[in-house]
């Protein structure tokens, strides 16, 4: 029997491909819904797992760790192999691709694994300032409605983020670039050419990495970094399901 855990779930009738859906940082599965509900009209099924401390408050994010992520994907991924699909899909958004490459490094019965805007290079200096700065400063304030500007589709978004929580991210964006010559299965990389959120050069950095004879990138043009919040979706989403057929059939 699957562990307990939240997010939201799609099952449609007779679907043999099921997916994991893996959000991003300081956010909720709600992120995901477009593609989830996109992915049940082509006959899939899927579970889009809520991150631990994430959808909640900043408080409780900042109780937990990467770990604490990563253990929440791994009962993410028992739920949808509890419904004994024949084909697993794991897709992982910005955070959720570093825990998605884990999981892709460590699990057997993943048959492929779709990166969108896989967090790997962050622009700036705070990575380098975030061991630091967590003892000083305890939360970064985000403007929410501004940082929703760019988007047709709304999604759960903290409007203080802990910086402790960055320093817990970066050590996660550390172990997956160690990781991701591990990761052998079929790839597909989606990533927005106008991301602002991350260095936009982290799909190649994925791709030139994974070590997969099957793999392929595509660089979506006028894509801002939450693709499936964003109007470029509808340019993304069917890209996945060729994926998804040129790896079943």
């Amino acid at each position: 029997m699957a562990p307990e855990v939240n997010g939201i779930t799609i099952r449609p009738d007779k679907a043999t491909i099921a997916f994991l859906l893996v959000h991003g940082f300081c956010a909720s599965a709600d992120e995901l819904a477009t593609l989830g509900n996109y992915l049940s009209n082509e006959g899939y099924a899927s579970f889009a797992v809520q991150l631990a401390g994430h959808g909640t408050t900043p408080e409780d994010l900042k109780t937990t760790s990467w770990q604490d992520w990563y253990q929440s994907t791994k009962a993410g991924f028992d739920v949808v192999r509890s419904w004994n699909p024949k084909y697993i899909f794991v897709v992982g958004f910005s955070m959720g691709g570093l825990l998605s490459i884990l999981l892709a490094s460590e699990e057997s019965g993943i048959d492929g694994l779709v990166l969108i805007a896989p967090a790997l290079k962050i622009p700036g200096f705070l990575p380098k300032l975030v061991p630091l700065l967590k003892y000083i400063v305890k939360y970064r304030e985000i403007d929410v409605e501004t940082a929703q500007l760019v988007y047709d589709v709304k999604r759960t978004k903290y409007n203080k983020e802990p910086i402790s929580a960055y320093h817990e991210f970066f050590k996660l964006q550390k172990i997956a670039k160690e990781r991701m010559i591990k990761v052998k299965l079929p790839t597909a990389i989606l990533q927005g050419d106008e991301d602002k959120t991350i260095d936009p050069t982290s799909g190649q950095l994925a791709y030139r990495s994974i070590t997969s004879k099957k793999k392929e990138i595509h660089i979506i043009e006028g894509a801002e970094h939450v693709i499936s919040c964003h109007p470029t979706r509808e340019v993304a989403f069917p890209l996945i399901t060729e994926f998804v057929k040129g790896v079943t059939q």
